[in-house]
């Protein structure tokens, strides 16, 4: 990603604290934990807004590509923010825009994108989204 990543660019933040055990051999936070906190900051986002259960719901989603592009180090102790944002939307798959905020940063100190298909959890086939879900999709994509 070569343009800047600011938080202009987000309306919805999920905030995540670190933890010592976050930190790789350097002191940093370690990279396969940025991508947990996008994660827990997505699931949480469809849970709450979307009520999507991703234990028993007859839809769910799975990343099915992503990638992240680191541009400054956080570390322990400090609190972060998760900006979600959908890019595209376009049947049962959704691409999404998530970035790592240091609290009251304007610039990313990291940033990436996931792309997550919706499947019916009884026949493995892409799903046709529940209302609740798409309008949920089309918030953070209007955001």
């Amino acid at each position: 990603m070569s343009e800047t990543i600011q938080r202009q660019h987000y309306h919805h933040f999920y905030p995540v604290q670190t933890r010592w055990q976050d930190t790789d051999a350097q002191g940093h936070i370690a990279g396969a934990m940025v991508y947990a906190f996008f994660d827990s900051a997505l699931q949480a986002y469809l849970i709450e807004r979307a009520e999507l259960d991703p234990q028993d719901g007859e839809v769910v989603g799975f990343v099915v590509s992503s990638s992240c592009d680191f541009f400054a180090s956080a570390v322990f102790p400090e609190t972060l923010e998760v900006g979600l944002r959908v890019s595209r939307l376009a049947g049962s798959s959704v691409e999404y825009a998530v970035a790592l905020f240091k609290a009251d940063e304007a610039q990313a100190c990291a940033a990436g994108r996931l792309v997550q298909v919706f499947v019916e959890r009884a026949t493995g086939n892409p799903a046709s989204l529940p209302k609740r879900l798409q309008e949920a999709l089309q918030a953070l994509q209007q955001a």
